[in-house]
């Protein structure tokens, strides 16, 4: 034998020793286990790439202190007046003001009792893209969300909560948006926006609040769980780094101290985007959702809410905002854009997860170029379990052109989406879906829409029941 081949052959029988001497001298890491949290910065000492893509993502940028740089509202001594039908008296030409003192924000808002304006200063803003929501700190703990919203799509203050419920915002109503109970932000909404948010104590009036989080934003944690134990695992022996690659990668096991989705049941990993993605909570589980936490707890600590992922009813014509129903009883609302992914065959029959298609690192990219939008990449991520759907054969309409493509039928834009101050369709994630013109012609366009009248709005929901009665018979439709 040639010297080079005795080497490869004594390189190939030394790997298995290697790999079995690492893994007999790496420490052992236990199956359930509970750690503390460490923040992202900790994570990204290590995980370099991964942390440069999150901390500039919307996720990272959640929550943020108000500075000049995170502040996109018009605080140029801006006058917001209402809108003249809200008007009824002379002041209401003026009821809220934003202004700036140096690198300080406030919006100040009209006292009707008191004839004066009573200033709020703004501690931080929540958000950047859609709109930007602004929170106050109250003198007993509580985080206090202002009434006024900015729409950068609309260049515009506006008072989001008359934006969802659909109604004309006075002076007295702007008052009335402070003292609501989910007017405390850091008791209802924050548990979404930041990092491990504990409320430590309140009183059941919402005015008093004492709540900790870890970080501002949605953080490494937030989606991997605490990562105390994970943190020393690999500090301490650098063993223990090549074996528990050996573990995850080649025996499948689980990450060590850390939730890893791919590593998790189907349920545990759509919880981690279903727990803030999935709005369409009962009042009954919101503590669920509140503790909720990814990870593998020995103390009992809930990591699976699949159990609650449907229990919010599917009610047909729902008007409520966000999570209103179409007559035919599909999700419509924004807040109910995960419920439609649970309701899919997809998801109950296969093995689909929200992060085939979006980055969970930087949240507004897609895993791969070109899968969230209607064309060859999408379609290839469908043929994967659709092989035999493919081609004008299956579509009746010619390779490239609207309607040829998976998503043109099977996940048209039918959620409604207001986040930005007006109406923007979007995608409804039931991706099993099928265009139903017998719902449609029963409840009408405004009520069931269907995929194929809305490309082809000359045309009534009978024409489309015959196309798909002559192009796919089995349907029955």
């Amino acid at each position: 034998m040639r010297p080079r081949g005795r080497t490869l052959v004594a390189c190939l029988v030394a790997l298995p020793v290697l790999a079995l001497g690492v893994l007999t001298t790496a420490e052992p890491y236990p199956s359930l286990f509970d750690a503390d949290y460490v923040g992202s910065a900790t994570c990204g000492k290590c995980h370099t790439q991964v942390y440069a893509d999150w901390e500039y993502s919307p996720h990272a940028l959640m929550v943020r202190p108000a500075t000049p740089e995170t502040v996109i509202g018009n605080f140029k001594d801006h006058a917001w007046p209402l809108p003249p039908e809200g008007r009824r008296l002379p002041a209401d030409d003026k009821p809220v003001k934003c202004f700036r003192k140096g690198d300080e924000f406030f919006m100040a808002l009209w006292h009707g009792d008191a004839q004066r304006y009573v200033d709020f200063k703004i501690d931080y803003v929540v958000g950047y893209q859609y709109r930007q929501e602004y929170i106050t700190r109250e003198r007993d703990g509580v985080l206090r969300r202002l009434p006024l919203q900015w729409f950068p799509a609309r260049a515009e203050f506006y008072p989001y909560w008359n934006h969802q419920e659909g109604t004309v915002p006075d002076q007295l109503d702007l008052w009335s948006q402070m003292s609501v109970p989910n007017s405390a932000w850091n008791l209802f909404c924050g548990r979404c926006h930041t990092t491990h948010l504990q409320v430590l104590d309140k009183d059941d009036k919402h005015t008093r609040a004492h709540t900790e989080w870890t970080e501002p934003g949605i953080g490494c944690e937030a989606c991997h769980g605490p990562g105390s134990h994970h943190v020393r695992y690999f500090e301490k022996n650098y063993v223990n780094r090549f074996a528990a690659f050996l573990k995850s990668e080649l025996r499948g096991e689980p990450v060590a101290f850390m939730a890893k989705g791919s590593k998790l049941t189907k349920g545990q990993d759509l919880s981690i985007c279903g727990r803030c993605h999935g709005a369409d909570i009962m009042l009954a589980s919101q503590d669920a959702y509140r503790t909720f936490e990814p990870g593998y707890s020995k103390e009992g600590r809930l990591n699976d809410l699949s159990a609650h992922f449907q229990e919010f009813p599917l009610q047909p014509g729902r008007p409520v905002f966000t999570v209103e129903c179409w007559a035919d009883g599909r999700p419509k609302g924004i807040g109910m854009l995960f419920r439609s992914f649970i309701e899919s065959k997809c998801y109950q029959h296969g093995e689909a997860r929200c992060y085939d298609c979006h980055d969970p690192h930087q949240n507004k990219r897609p895993t791969t170029p070109g899968i969230l939008e209607a064309g060859v990449v999408s379609d290839a991520y469908c043929l994967k379990c659709h092989a035999g759907t493919r081609g004008p054969i299956h579509t009746h309409h010619a390779a490239g052109t609207p309607g040829s493509f998976c998503y043109d039928c099977h996940m048209p834009k039918h959620i409604a989406n207001h986040v930005g101050g007006y109406l923007r369709p979007v995608r409804t994630h039931d991706m099993s879906s099928i265009p139903d013109p017998a719902a449609t012609a029963m409840h009408g366009n405004e009520g069931s829409p269907n995929a194929c009248n809305d490309c082809h709005k000359d045309k009534d929901a009978a024409w489309v029941s015959s196309k798909m009665a002559q192009w796919w018979p089995a349907s029955g439709k």
